[in-house]
């Protein structure tokens, strides 16, 4: 397979190039069928200062209407009579961050059990989360909540905004990924591989199982020796989605910690040929060519920079596995662990850690945006600003990349729904309130 690699960027910003993928081409054919419909709003205008569209050169004084949710026009235009104005001139307007891979949003992280992959995280999203909240706050307008790395098959994950009173209004598409990891608390490196190589061989012998009887019925209809004119068996409605996985119609998730776990996922990929978007932690760079020549990116762990200290000289040095993949050319996108503290849960910071260690500016702001999107089938709603989009944007009070810039307002489907000076949580933390506020 040719190595898909990110185009050098230009001033104007223009998105990274990625090969088509089977896990992408999945994931759009479901997007197509779940994509939650967007309900009938009146006509919006927001004017915007400066327009950071992700798809093209940046725009100065620039108008955008929306109209049911989605973004109708880009440019200057007189303002239709009936529409609701949004004053966002000597601000900056992009759209809200993507993010591919988290186990935020949930009442527990996982199930703490190692191999369930008919559990769905639907069944466990919290609408009321504070995951979600501050989502809002970082804005942050499209998530995929998927069970965490304590697992083995931990179940499917589910595409969602961070906004809505049920599960049901959070909907973005109805299936994820299939939530694969090779972390384990115990045991060897390979422990945790071996376990998993049980388990794909217990479905890979079910399916066998399945065809076997089913072509032994055919050969007994085409005899006339049964009176059955259909087929009644049935797959184990457990192990439906890893047989899904192995007959390329399920895409895994696959957490990979360090470098030799690593090497086993790639081999276990190519041997049961299924097909990973594979989360990697910051050790796998000592493994970096295993990750040449893959179709589609990688998801980084929210830890970018780790120290290793040298066995010989005893230097230590800092690495960064973005950088590494950077200059490889290899894409990828960014995820904000819910287990991170301080200022790393925070897309800007992790997109100036990236720059710091050499990553130029548009690849590391399309790890929040673009990336993240096409890794979820999901590029022509989201990610950029562009018309016919979804009208998910973000109104910030100063440059993204800026640590004095703050998330002033965020819009999904063109419906506001947060506000900075309306943060109830804000508001308790520096001691005023909505009224003394104004």
């Amino acid at each position: 397979m040719s190595r898909a690699r990110l185009d050098r960027p230009r001033p104007s910003g223009a998105h990274p190039r990625l090969l088509p993928s089977v896990p992408m081409r999945l994931f759009a054919a479901f997007a197509v069928s779940l994509l939650a419909p967007l309900a009938a709003q009146p006509l919006v205008v927001l004017n915007a200062g400066r327009l950071i569209t992700m798809a093209g050169p940046d725009a100065e004084n620039v108008s955008i209407l929306i109209e049911n949710g989605r973004i109708r026009q880009i440019g200057t235009f007189p303002t239709p009579w009936n529409a609701r104005t949004i004053d966002a001139r000597g601000k900056v307007v992009m759209p809200t961050y993507v993010l591919a891979h988290t186990s935020g949003g949930m009442r527990g992280a996982n199930e703490n059990l190692a191999n369930v992959p008919y559990l769905t995280v639907q069944d466990a999203v919290d609408p009321s989360s504070k995951f979600f909240q501050e989502c809002l706050r970082n804005g942050i307008g499209t998530v995929h909540v998927i069970p965490g790395n304590r697992t083995l098959i931990g179940g499917q994950g589910l595409v969602c905004k961070p906004y809505g009173q049920t599960v049901e209004d959070l909907i973005v598409r109805g299936r994820g990924g299939l939530k694969v990891s090779l972390y384990s608390e115990a045991g060897g490196a390979l422990i945790q591989v071996q376990r998993l190589r049980r388990a794909l061989d217990e479905v890979r012998d079910h399916i066998a199982d399945f065809e076997r009887r089913k072509k032994e019925f055919e050969a007994e209809k085409a005899a006339g020796a049964t009176d059955k004119k259909e087929f009644d068996g049935r797959i184990d409605p457990t192990k439906q989605p890893v047989v899904d996985l192995l007959q390329g119609k399920n895409v895994a998730f696959l957490y990979v910690p360090d470098a030799p776990r690593l090497v086993e996922a790639r081999r276990l990929m190519r041997e049961y040929g299924f097909e990973a978007v594979l989360v990697v932690g910051p050790g796998t760079h000592k493994a970096i060519t295993q990750l040449d020549g893959l179709e589609f990116p990688v998801v980084l762990d929210g830890d970018l920079e780790v120290w290793e200290k040298d066995p010989v000289t005893g230097k230590s040095e800092k690495v960064c596995l973005g950088a590494r993949l950077y200059e490889r050319g290899v894409p990828f996108a960014l995820d904000v662990s819910t287990g991170l503290n301080g200022a790393e849960r925070f897309p800007w910071w992790q997109m100036a850690t990236l720059i710091r260690n050499g990553v130029d500016r548009a690849t590391a702001m399309h790890a929040f945006t673009t990336v993240p999107a096409k890794v979820l089938g999901i590029a022509d709603e989201v990610g950029t600003i562009a018309v016919g989009k979804r009208a998910n944007l973000q109104i910030l009070t100063g440059d993204p990349l800026a640590a004095t810039t703050w998330v002033d307002t965020v819009l999904l489907d063109g419906e506001i729904v947060y506000e900075r000076d309306k943060d109830p949580r804000l508001q308790y933390l520096f001691g005023v309130s909505q009224e003394t506020d104004k």
